[in-house]
């Protein structure tokens, strides 16, 4: 009776110590518990880091379970070691790495799943492709790779790709369709070169981002996935993170021009008003805009046309009602695509001592956003 006794709390103590070294281990090693998968036939590379190895040899070891046949610990330095080779057989396995370390040695428990040959990632599942959205492009906007996702099949394996997410950036203002283009499916060549799954062709139109607000918008398709012909098993899946940052910005296009012509100083006499050329201002939606003048070349308490003996005559620059003084300005808004309403008049009297000559004046806009 007392010899049974003993073995029961000989098995007590032995579960609290593994739950002692269980504790610890995410302390000093970098436990994933699940490893990224691998697939039969595919080479394979994961590395295990950790922290105050003490030196002792090995440092790294196997102590519960078994690694996939075709797998190594390989490169084992003080603190890291990588899990390398070729997997030989599929399955699900199951196994414990200690790292030797002072006093009680840290153990990380892993699980690795081998697929049947055929694809596997060779780094994260997890990607990511941004647009960068001008209102005023004048055709499709594609996208650049932020974060690429690569991924090889053993060498014949035909794959495919596909996902079923929506492809819209939505965001506070904007909703904006695009066009997802990732690696068509095909036929590998070998075993030993990463097919990229996300390219830059993936688009968004004009007609869909025209009258964008400037803002960043975003979307997760997730569900993207790799098969291949032959897979009795589950295929590999991938994410793709989308945004677009449409930026806040105008055009201006356009010649302005303000011309009154032949000014006859008797015909003339209550003043006279300029002929306009209007520029088209456009600008992303939403967006307040303010156009600023500087008062013209020859400003002196008030805009001035200029001859080439140095005689002036003063008149009144407008935008969508009469502006005086350097530096007025007027908000049109960002509404999208408008005309500048430009005016220019010449007072009553300011042609009373003005001599006979071409006058002119040069005024600069400038458009804040």
């Amino acid at each position: 009776m007392r010899r049974q006794t003993q073995k029961i709390l000989y098995g007590i103590l032995v579960l609290l110590l593994l739950a002692g070294v269980d504790s610890t281990a995410q302390a000093a090693i970098n436990c994933p518990g699940a490893l990224p998968s691998g697939a039969q036939g595919l080479s394979y590379t994961y590395t295990f880091t950790g922290s105050a190895g003490n030196g002792g040899t090995p440092w790294w070891r196997i102590v519960f379970g078994s690694l996939p046949p075709g797998l190594s610990l390989t490169g084992q330095s003080l603190n890291s070691v990588n899990l390398t080779g070729t997997p030989t057989s599929s399955g699900t396995y199951m196994f414990a790495i200690s790292h030797r370390e002072p006093g009680m040695d840290p153990i990380c428990f892993c699980t690795i799943v081998i697929n049947a040959a055929g694809c596997s990632f060779t780094g994260t599942s997890t990607g990511s492709i941004l647009f960068d959205i001008d209102p005023l492009s004048a055709g499709p906007i594609n996208n650049s790779i932020i974060t690429p996702v690569n991924f090889r099949c053993v060498a014949g394996t035909t794959y495919t790709v596909s996902y079923t997410s929506a492809q819209v950036l939505s965001g506070t203002n904007n909703s904006i369709p695009f066009t997802l283009v990732l690696a068509s499916g095909g036929t590998s060549s070998s075993s030993t070169t990463d097919i990229p799954l996300l390219t830059t062709n993936s688009a968004i139109y004009a007609a869909d981002y025209r009258n964008a607000y400037a803002e960043t918008d975003s979307v997760t398709v997730s569900n993207v996935t790799i098969n291949w012909t032959g897979n009795t098993g589950s295929p590999i899946y991938a994410t793709v993170n989308a945004s677009g940052t449409v930026i806040n910005t105008c055009s201006f296009t356009g010649s302005p021009a303000l011309n009154f012509g032949v000014i006859d100083a008797v015909v003339n006499a209550a003043g006279a008003t300029a002929t306009v050329t209007p520029p088209v201002l456009v600008c992303t939606t939403g967006a307040a805009v303010t156009v600023t003048h500087n008062g013209g070349l020859n400003y002196l308490s008030t805009p001035r046309l200029k001859d080439s003996s140095n005689n002036y005559i003063n008149y009144i620059p407008g935008f969508t009602s009469p502006l005086s003084g350097a530096g007025a300005s007027i908000d049109i808004g960002g509404s999208g695509a408008g005309r500048l309403s430009l005016s220019a008049t010449i007072p009553s009297g300011a042609l009373d001592a003005a001599p006979a000559g071409m006058y002119s004046d040069i005024i600069t806009l400038t458009i804040s956003y």
